[in-house]
């Protein structure tokens, strides 16, 4: 009776970018008024990826931004165990800042070097705002998988990802993923919280007042 040998195989998702998307429940308007307000007062950051924008300073230790914080520091220490990273460290936001795009205002592509995490949070917006793209990571992806090889595009194959904006969403993504916003096309304020979160001993720092 002859044996026959079944090789193994696998199939896993290698250097894939993972991007949530998720609504929460955090009182806007005050954010929004804290936001105009920064910016009536004129201070800016001197050095962003916007263009036609405004972008305020870090705002990392304003009471207004805590309730904002205290729920994304529950999205952020659920993708903290889904990395699998350390367990004697935890994520401190280390700087968060608003962004206000008039018409005609976008952001450029850019990275976040240095941080973990990124996200933004959507104060006010609308479908023409500006939508977020994220690029793929690698940078000739396009020139392989492209419309004369791809039938229908998915996760495995797209050179790109698109978020429209919508009020109350969240998104989070690794800060090594380059990311644009393209030009907002109406006459309302596209303004948004962005935030980049980085490691830190557990037991040597407070999350709330170290960042």
């Amino acid at each position: 009776m002859s044996e026959q040998t079944y090789k193994s195989m696998t199939e896993n998702l290698w250097f894939g970018t993972l991007i949530k998307e998720v609504d929460i429940d955090v009182n806007i308007p005050p954010l929004i008024d804290y936001a105009y307000q920064q910016k009536k007062n004129g201070v800016k950051s001197l050095e962003n990826s916007t263009a036609n924008a405004w972008q305020s300073p870090d705002l990392k230790d304003t009471p207004v931004l805590d309730e904002f914080k205290e729920v994304a520091f529950k999205e952020i220490d659920k993708w903290h165990k889904i990395f699998k990273l350390q367990d004697n460290q935890e994520h401190l936001i280390s700087n968060i800042w608003f962004n206000i795009n008039p018409k005609g205002g976008f952001n450029t592509p850019h990275n976040h070097p240095g941080a973990i995490f990124s996200g933004v949070f959507y104060l006010q917006c609308n479908k023409e705002s500006g939508d977020l793209c994220f690029t793929h990571p690698g940078i000739n992806q396009n020139y392989h998988f492209n419309g004369h090889t791809v039938k229908e595009y998915n996760n495995l194959n797209s050179g790109g990802y698109t978020i429209p904006p919508r009020a109350g969403l969240l998104v989070m993504f690794p800060s090594y993923q380059y990311h644009y916003v393209k030009p907002n096309l109406t006459d309302q304020d596209r303004i948004v919280i962005a935030f980049n979160t980085i490691m830190v001993d557990r037991e040597k720092y407070d999350r709330w007042n170290n960042a």
